[in-house]
């Protein structure tokens, strides 16, 4: 049985003032808040794992530190309590933000199964709306540098002198992570379990579940993964159209205008098919320029095409 986490008011006054990374793992529920003295020293340990982290500062050098990692879930009380207290950091202010908006989405039932890239079992926050997507991107865009201080794994960018500079996880990337990952750890209780007859979707522990690939795609596909299709109608010739006082002087002389003639002014139409994004309905491109593998391709997923 997964054991959560009762901080008491003292330790949650104290890792407020810390500050607080989200480090991702597969399955999203084994996902981390690490949580680090900027002056040094060594949190308070709430049950949690005490270990080292390295974080870029704001020279852009790389420290180790030591932090406190929680669980996801656990860290869920201490996050949402910190927000609301005076002293918590800009960082762990942010986080509890974030776990503010994630438990507003699970609430709401915006929950859809799947498997994760290493092929276990996974809740995930889906589907968004435009609205919702707006509020995740306006939050995402006020992560302050603490907030997501751990360098990407393995990856660097290079100043053009032959001098690798750490790259910080992009925010909006790592919020829709961080998002998944309450979404994975919320539903796992003790009774679902029993309810679901079956560890799958239900147990902490990941189960491997490679055979399911094609049905998580289907899910996907009919709810937060793939693409719509649409018809822009385009109309040209139009310009040449009187309107106004101009055109009740033509009509009044016997000058129709029609919009189905031959003439040189007569308009004409063109239907372009386009490609709309059903993660993000902000997201379209036409048809064409996909299918010609335009640059705009892999915003689209690989089964676009």
């Amino acid at each position: 049985m997964h054991r959560h986490l009762a901080a008491k008011p003292s330790e949650i006054a104290e890792l407020s003032r810390c500050s607080a990374v989200f480090v991702p793992a597969d399955p999203a529920r084994t996902s981390m808040i690490a949580f680090w003295a900027p002056d040094g020293s060594t949190p308070c340990d709430t049950s949690g794992t005490v270990s080292e982290l390295t974080v870029i500062e704001a020279d852009l050098r790389p420290r180790t530190v030591s932090a406190l990692f929680l669980p996801v879930r656990d860290a869920l009380p201490v996050l949402t309590r910190a927000r609301a207290t005076a002293q918590a950091s800009p960082a762990t202010a942010f986080w509890g933000a974030g776990a503010l908006l994630a438990l507003q989405f699970v609430a709401r039932g915006l929950l859809l199964p799947g498997l994760s890239p290493a092929g276990h079992d996974a809740w995930r926050i889906g589907p968004l709306s435009a609205e919702d997507l707006e509020r995740v991107r306006e939050l995402a865009a006020s992560m302050p540098p603490a907030a997501h201080a751990t360098p990407v794994p393995d990856v660097t960018a290079n100043d053009g002198n032959g001098n690798g500079e750490p790259l910080l996880p992009e925010p909006e990337h790592l919020m829709r992570a961080f998002l998944d990952a309450v979404a994975d750890a919320m539903p796992r209780t003790p009774a679902a379990g029993l309810a679901a007859a079956g560890p799958a979707f239900t147990a902490h522990q990941p189960q491997r579940l490679p055979e399911a690939r094609s049905w998580a795609a289907d899910v996907a596909a009919g709810h937060d993964a793939g693409v719509r299709l649409s018809l822009r109608i385009e109309v040209t010739g139009l310009a040449s159209r009187p309107s106004g006082v101009d055109a009740d002087h033509e009509t009044s002389r016997g000058q129709e205008f029609s919009g189905s003639g031959t003439g040189a002014g007569a308009p004409s139409f063109r239907a372009v098919l386009q490609i709309h994004s059903v993660s993000d309905p902000s997201l379209v491109a036409d048809a064409a320029e996909l299918w010609a593998g335009g640059s705009r391709v892999a915003a689209f997923g690989p089964r676009a095409r």
